[in-house]
């Protein structure tokens, strides 16, 4: 590599509430075959004992890492800009403090980035699903991920498209960012409850991200991971993403307002209920019998639902 890994990357290690998960997610950074980079961890005022676990973490490795504890709670995407705050390298490596790095991850990575004849403002690659005990259940998320596009080819480049009609396919824990491309953007927006496909949308219309066909880390499932409690708070910020991107171009309108249709649908029949307002907004903006029927069907199913209680 011309850099040293100090000028090329930052970790920075976000935790709340992640204690029993935690010196197994922080061995698996400090054991990258990258050595010498900058490493911070931020616990963003757990609950439970974090903190003094991972201070407890730091006196018995010896890693040289510097720890900041939120007072107060901040959230997630405030606490990403204060973690991008802390980056004064290439490239930003984000990691949650339930996830597991693969050791090669960031060697990989980073090599593959250096070697691009363009730069990406994000590349992502694959991840394999385990549970809250780590057992591995999925070996690769994009296997199936990957049938969506033609001749199972993972999208790269303007993926705008992409994102807008299937959703968030990248795997957030699978990725790295370019520094630059995020200062660019203005950083997370703090809007948002989460911020992951919001980002790779705005870095895709600005500087295009790219993909590399390994798995390199294990994304753990378990009952309060984000993935797996999707409440109201979560389809609040989801319906407050695809509506940004609306003017951009009249094609894109198109797929934004029948995903919003999609979406809703699915949000409503988990029990959100403004998810209502945006299959009425959807079908006022692009009617069509799809809709109508898809609607019509999940009244029948409620009136079912209601008589047979």
């Amino acid at each position: 590599m011309a850099h040293a890994a100090a000028d090329l990357v930052t970790v920075v290690a976000i935790c709340y509430n992640q204690s029993q998960y935690l010196e197994e997610t922080l061995n698996s950074i400090l054991v990258q075959t990258l050595k010498g980079f900058e490493f911070h961890i931020i616990d963003d005022c757990s609950k439970d004992d974090s903190a003094a676990q991972i201070q407890k973490w730091i006196e018995k490795t010896g890693a040289q890492v510097t720890f900041h504890q939120h007072t107060e709670n901040w959230g997630l995407t405030r606490t990403m800009n204060h973690a991008l705050s802390l980056c004064n390298t290439k490239y930003f490596q984000p990691w949650p403090c339930d996830d597991i790095m693969l050791p090669h991850k960031l060697e990989h990575q980073i090599n593959y980035l250096e070697g691009l004849d363009w730069t990406p403002g994000f590349l992502y690659g694959d991840i394999a699903w385990m549970d809250e005990n780590s057992k591995v259940y999925r070996e690769s998320v994009l296997e199936f991920r990957r049938t969506l596009f033609p001749n199972n080819q993972l999208p790269q480049g303007n993926v705008f498209k992409e994102l807008v009609q299937f959703g968030c396919f990248i795997p957030t824990a699978s990725g790295i960012y370019n520094t630059q491309a995020l200062r660019d953007l203005g950083g997370f927006d703090e809007n948002l409850w989460a911020e992951d496909w919001d980002m790779f949308m705005r870095i895709a219309l600005k500087q295009g991200i790219a993909a590399i066909d390994e798995v390199v880390s294990l994304y753990r499932r378990h009952p309060n991971s984000t993935e797996m409690t999707k409440g109201d708070k979560y389809w609040e910020g989801h319906f407050k993403i695809l509506p940004k991107y609306l003017g951009i171009h009249k094609g894109s309108d198109r797929i934004i307002w029948q995903t919003l249709f999609k979406d809703a649908l699915k949000a409503y029949q988990l029990g959100y209920k403004p998810a209502l307002n945006w299959m009425g907004k959807s079908f006022v903006r692009q009617p069509s019998w799809g809709k109508l029927k898809s609607f019509l069907a999940l009244l029948k199913n409620q009136a079912t639902n209601q008589w047979t209680k």
